[in-house]
């Protein structure tokens, strides 16, 4: 039987501990702030200079680093592959609901800066608030556990799915993941 996100792994030890901390990974914020954190992590976002370029587009990758269906969905439309009627329609569904879940994500990351856990900094050129891990918060094991081996495993695909994935504007990447696949966008 299929979880929440129709993934149909056998039930590993791993998941049964997250199935035990989270009800619903769309609206659970300590899995959210999680893949936040993994995906700065795999991305090397440690310094001014090594920063994550506009933290909205955390939100539109964050579904997908949570679902490793998603993860390869998207893989493969990135490659060329034209997305059928289903397909555009799970890929509309999970656009609309990042989007919906903007300021659920502007919270974590004000409390994660509060916290002096992520740095955040406007970018007066882009227009953006651009985003880091603080390396002097960060034990070395800290999001090494292998309970996210899945989440890390999907940042580290999408990572190097699309290219320049730190540096490239929101309106480039909604383009890549879902314009240029038969899914209507807005911005605001």
């Amino acid at each position: 039987m299929g979880n929440y996100y129709g993934e149909t792994n056998s039930s590993s030890r791993k998941e049964e501990v997250k199935k035990r901390i989270m009800f619903n990974k769309d609206e659970d914020y300590y899995f959210i702030t999680y893949n936040i954190l993994i995906l700065l992590r795999t991305l090397d976002c440690n310094s001014s200079k090594n920063k994550w370029s506009d933290y909205t587009k955390l939100i539109y990758l964050a579904p997908y680093v949570a679902n490793a269906t998603l993860t390869k969905s998207l893989i493969k439309f990135l490659n060329g592959k034209q997305p059928n009627n289903f397909e555009q329609d799970q890929l509309r569904e999970t656009y609309i609901k990042s989007k919906l879940r903007l300021g659920v994500f502007s919270n974590i990351l004000v409390a994660l800066e509060r916290n002096d856990l992520v740095i955040m900094e406007k970018n007066n050129k882009r227009h953006t608030i651009d985003i880091w891990l603080n390396k002097e918060k960060f034990k070395d094991s800290f999001l090494n556990s292998n309970l996210f081996s899945l989440e890390v495993n999907n940042a580290t695909e999408l990572k190097s799915a699309i290219q320049r994935l730190r540096y490239i504007s929101s309106k480039t990447l909604l383009e890549k993941m879902y314009s240029e696949n038969g899914v209507s966008i807005w911005e605001g």
